[in-house]
């Protein structure tokens, strides 16, 4: 609130002069200082109104950035939120695809295992028919030549019995 009265208006206002009056001299000694003391009045309330508008504009400019501030963290929060949910997302996927594939290597595992083992029992099975083979093979060559033997014996028991042969004769 601004006084109605200036210090100018004080200083130069101009009072009727009454028998028994007050003392002019004192009267303008009061009002010169009164004057100079509403002057200083009005210089700190200029001070302080041009120090209010200025520290309400920085507030505002504050508000302003404490307003910018909480939109970007609210923004860098659902950004993060986002960014955690699409990570634990592909996360999941990721395992699961793993698993997956885990699983597969594995059945195929016991898939070449089973081969293998088929494979193993077969060659077994062509080892043994290949002995058996081989045995009778031999069977049969030491039948041959237990009967050339035989033969050779029943030979030269009847080369005994036989005449010598002649010359000019042959067999």
């Amino acid at each position: 609130m601004r006084p109605s009265i200036s210090a100018l208006e004080i200083r130069k206002r101009q009072f009727p002069k009454r028998f028994r009056g007050f003392d002019p001299a004192e009267v303008t000694n009061f009002l010169d200082a009164f004057a100079e003391d509403l002057e200083e009045m009005s210089r700190e309330l200029d001070e302080l109104e041009r120090e209010n508008g200025r520290l309400r504009e920085e507030n505002a400019r504050h508000r302003d950035t404490e307003a910018t501030l909480k939109e970007t963290l609210l923004l860098a929060q659902r950004s993060a939120d986002s960014l955690r949910a699409t990570s634990e997302k592909d996360a999941g996927r990721i395992v699961n695809e793993a698993e997956s594939k885990a699983e597969r290597m594995v059945q195929q595992g016991f898939e070449r295992m089973a081969d293998t083992e088929k494979k193993i029992r077969e060659l077994r099975m062509e080892r043994r028919n290949f002995q058996l083979k081989l045995q009778s093979t031999i069977d049969l060559f030491q039948q041959v030549l237990n009967f050339d033997k035989e033969e050779d014996e029943m030979d030269s028991s009847l080369s005994i019995h036989r005449p010598k042969k002649r010359e000019g004769e042959t067999a």
